[in-house]
């Protein structure tokens, strides 16, 4: 087969590689420019079937690459939309792994940073935060891990209960305190912090 026209895409960096007159596949410009694909070249079907791979292996690291470039992700959530990108698992599991050699993917050190700011700047309770990162593929160690080195909870917790109070300040102190009891525990706080918490505010208001 011969390469014998090379179309550039509306709208993209892809080319249209047409063989022997029909459309053959599609490529990324990088990736036609590292083969050296041209007009004229002989391509044999088992060429087109590795380039075809190949470019579905860089598209695959592309696509993780801006998905990383927003926020970090864990190895699952990264997983998870390449596949519901419609890449092939063989696909999937190479480009996964090299973003593990990269350490662009690093499940540890995404569960430690989540930790951290999701317990200090959102002030959240450990409680939540363990779930969430469980629901976003962190294993059980990791998330141990995160949790012992994480902020002492009881600053957040003090945080939300600061801003509640000031906010319901005319309420029944009975109905303020059943009502903070409740929002605690619906940002993970664990008893021990809420109670705490709440006596606080009990002294504070008196």
């Amino acid at each position: 087969m011969k390469i014998t026209e090379i179309r550039p895409q509306r709208r993209s960096k892809r080319l249209s590689v047409f063989l022997d007159g029909r459309f053959g596949f599609g490529i990324s410009e990088k990736t036609a420019n590292k083969l050296g694909l041209a007009v004229g070249l002989e391509l044999t079907e088992e060429d087109v079937r590795k380039i075809a791979k190949g470019d579905e292996l860089a598209r695959a690291k592309e696509y993780s690459a801006l998905l990383l470039s927003y926020r970090g992700r864990t190895r699952k959530e990264i997983k998870q939309r390449l596949e519901r990108k419609g890449f092939e698992p063989e696909v999937v599991e190479k480009a996964m792994s090299r973003l593990a050699e990269l350490k662009l993917v690093d499940d540890a050190r995404f569960a430690s940073d989540y930790a951290e700011s999701q317990v200090k700047y959102r002030h959240k309770g450990k409680r939540l935060v363990k779930v969430e990162l469980k629901q976003l593929g962190v294993g059980h160690q990791d998330i141990a891990d995160a949790m012992a080195n994480a902020p002492d909870e009881r600053a957040a917790a003090e945080e939300v209960a600061r801003k509640y109070n000031v906010r319901n300040v005319r309420l029944d102190p009975r109905v303020r305190r059943r009502r903070l009891f409740a929002l605690l525990g619906r940002r993970g706080f664990s008893l021990d912090t809420i109670r705490a918490v709440l006596d606080l505010s009990d002294e504070e208001s008196e």
